[in-house]
């Protein structure tokens, strides 16, 4: 159980050049002296998510999540504030995941996501008090869902569950894989939501090789809008398409309206209900750029029937209008204003993130957030006060962190149109301890590759550094390729560079050709050139911190994941000037990695071919192949049950640096994919890594941190 937060937030004003004042709840932080951050520290954050403002405009709900050590899960609750500031208040307590709350129209329920009872369900709670009531009943899990715009009913998507048939087959030991067959395709239901009561029978909407992967209701009620590809595989993705059903349940088959390769995603109907948006990719490859806001004309077809009209579906307009087709930065969500005639959306920028506002007829665009602050995550009330213009009223809800404050909830008020955001209430402060943390200094650096070509990171100095003294540097290398690092409170069991800054060391993020952040031709520039310009990008960004008197040239770390991992074991291949590597689900053979993986598209974008066909790039680009160059010794991690970048690649790595005569270790972490998830996985991966730096770079120095690992 965890208690509710015990301290009110104050205000806190944001000035003119955008810097946010993190109010602090308490003096008692800010008296104590500080002290180095910990692993636990890191274990223990509240990480807050998902911030979603009533229709009223008068309470905010929220997901908080943190690490529970003893059951070695991460737990998530629903928290709730009210929008004129207060104690926010936890409203479950379910051991287990209570995520993605969504309001109700009258702003008196909230439904979420919850897997209490085992598969995931939808969960309605009333915020007068009350339990929790499940209200699907479902034999898969529920991946999504979304209120019906009167409040009455509720549309999810989930797997059909497996027909008793094949059930009985699996008991009987007929339990064979087939390829590429029998996919568990999402469907959408809809079910009514009384007041009481076991889970009402839903109805069926969609069938047939559809899988569903979001939906939107029309505001009328009788549509929903959903995208959905041909299979469940991540490498089917470009035959997504937008199709319409009617929610009566009386229509057999959803009309699709649109026709591409791309893949459509967050769906939304404006308020007015005459046009449907949704992101997509603009670019020559389908695969790499940011994606951009589309507005699709919808005209209602109808028939009469007696004195009056009944709708019968929609007419799509031939092409899609893109708003701000020539916008270079990555638009991570956006929403429309309650008349229909503006869109805000929040964008990724180099190392910020801003808020935007664009006139849905595209005449007119203007930033809302300025500085280095990073607006995360919002939603949008068009109730509450007006502070300018009358389409412009109401409250923005959002999150908000910087590099020494991790993210929390503010509040913001419509700023009167063409303006930007000049002040904030802090809602919530969910980690008051970091204030007695001793962090490193976090600064955007800028350098010139090899080549010439401007390339961005961010360095996180020593604690107690000095100008002029030289320090060990930890490189870190980020996934994607098309990925990047930001402005944002770095303490995961991924990156935790405070730690190592209070043991003498600086850390470096290179935001290298490839990554995301810098709009089209900077992401596009590493296709067919893996380990090329990016190698050089980060090379030439290590010399600069070398050349500034920062970086001592001979206590150099690399450590990197995913894509991260791939150019760690290309760089330790191609250099000896690291003394010590730690990386994870790393790519190490393009031909093997093609097969073993989900993502097909994307190697036939980045190399220019397959296995088949335009082979040599992929074996030039190979890490396996230079490994009998490497030195460096290497700690290398992966999850057991990795689909992403399969398990088999770091097995390659580890056996051609052990043939190689390197110093090596490989990490299995049962259970785990992409990523690490359990907690305990995640302390021993950060421990590890420390301990496999630190005892090479620090030159015997006696630990500052303690690291003893539990074998």
């Amino acid at each position: 159980m965890k208690s509710p937060a015990t301290t009110k937030p104050r205000l806190a004003v944001l000035s003119l050049i955008g810097i946010v004042s993190f109010a602090l709840p308490s003096a008692v932080f800010a008296q104590q002296a500080k002290r180095p951050m910990t692993f636990e520290d890191v274990m223990s954050l509240r990480v807050v998510s998902d911030p979603r403002i009533s229709p009223d405009g008068k309470q905010v709900a929220f997901v908080v999540t943190q690490a529970d050590m003893k059951t070695n899960f991460r737990n998530s609750d629903v928290w709730l504030v009210s929008a004129d500031g207060g104690e926010p208040q936890q409203l479950t307590r379910s051991p287990k995941r209570d995520d993605q709350p969504s309001w109700s129209a009258d702003s008196r329920r909230l439904a979420f996501i919850s897997d209490r009872d085992g598969k995931a369900q939808v969960y309605v709670l009333s915020i007068d008090g009350g339990e929790a009531r499940k209200v699907t009943d479902v034999k898969t899990a529920v991946q999504g869902f979304e209120w019906s715009p009167d409040g009455k009913r509720i549309a999810y998507a989930a797997a059909d569950p497996v027909s008793e048939a094949r059930e009985k087959e699996k008991k009987d030991g007929f339990d064979q894989i087939i390829a590429d067959a029998d996919y568990p395709y999402a469907r959408i239901n809809v079910i009514t939501v009384g007041d009481d009561g076991a889970p009402p029978k839903p109805i069926k909407l969609t069938d047939g090789p559809l899988h569903v992967v979001g939906l939107a209701w029309h505001p009328s009620g009788e549509y929903i809008a959903f995208p959905a590809r041909s299979t469940t595989k991540l490498a089917d993705s470009a035959t997504t398409e937008i199709y319409v059903i009617e929610t009566s349940g009386k229509q057999t088959a959803p009309k699709r309206i649109t026709n591409n390769d791309r893949a459509e995603s967050n769906i939304a109907w404006s308020p007015d209900g005459n046009t449907l948006s949704y992101l997509a990719n603009t670019d020559k490859y389908s695969s790499i750029g940011p994606s951009r806001i589309h507005l699709l004309s919808l005209t209602r077809v109808t028939t009469k029937t007696g004195q009056s009209p009944s709708l019968t579906g929609f007419l799509a307009a031939a092409q899609p209008q893109v708003l701000l087709p020539q916008f270079s930065d990555y638009i991570t969500r956006y929403e429309w204003s309650g008349d229909s005639r503006i869109i805000y959306f929040a964008a990724d920028r180099g190392t910020s993130r801003h808020l935007w506002r664009v006139f849905s007829n595209g005449s007119q665009s203007s930033l809302m957030t300025i500085g280095t602050v990073l607006n995360g995550p919002f939603s949008l009330s068009t109730s509450g006060p007006t502070t300018g213009r009358a389409q412009e009223s109401g409250r923005i809800a959002g999150l908000r962190e910087d590099p020494l404050h991790p993210a929390e909830i503010f509040l913001e008020p419509f700023p009167e149109s063409g303006d930007v955001i000049t002040q904030a209430q802090q809602l919530t402060h969910m980690n008051p301890q970091v204030e007695s943390f001793a962090l490193g200094r976090v600064e955007t650096v800028k350098w010139k590759s090899k080549d010439g070509r401007e390339i961005e990171g961010i360095l996180v100095y020593p604690i107690d550094y000095e100008a002029g003294k030289q320090y060990p540097l930890i490189t870190s290398i980020h996934g994607g390729p098309e990925g990047a690092y930001q402005l944002s409170f770095m303490a995961s069991y991924g990156e935790f560079p405070h730690i190592y800054a209070a043991r003498g060391y600086a850390s470096f993020f290179p935001n290298f050709r490839g990554s995301s952040n810098y709009g089209y031709e900077f992401a596009s520039a590493n296709v067919g050139d893996l380990g090329g310009g990016d190698y050089q990008d980060i090379m030439s960004g290590v010399d600069y911190l070398i050349e500034r008197g920062i970086a001592d040239a001979g206590r150099l770390a690399i450590k990197g994941y995913s894509y991260g991992g791939y150019m760690s074991g290309w760089i330790i291949g191609h250099s000896d000037r690291f003394k010590a590597a730690v990386f994870g689900a790393g790519l190490s053979n393009a031909i093997s990695y093609y097969s073993q993986a989900d993502i097909q598209f994307s190697r036939e974008t980045l190399h220019q071919g397959t296995p088949w066909r335009n082979n040599q790039n992929m074996i030039e680009r190979s890490p396996v192949f230079y490994l009998q160059n490497a030195k460096t010794p290497s700690l290398i991690y992966h999850g057991e049950k990795d689909e992403r970048v399969p398990l088999p690649q770091s097995l390659e790595t580890y056996m051609g640096l052990k043939k190689a005569g390197v110093t090596t270790q490989l990490i299995v972490y049962p259970r785990e994919g992409h990523g690490l998830r359990e907690p305990a996985h995640q302390l021993d991966k950060m421990r590890r890594e420390f301990e496999w730096i630190d005892h090479r770079l620090n030159r015997g120095a006696t630990p500052s941190v303690e690291t003893s690992l539990k074998q």
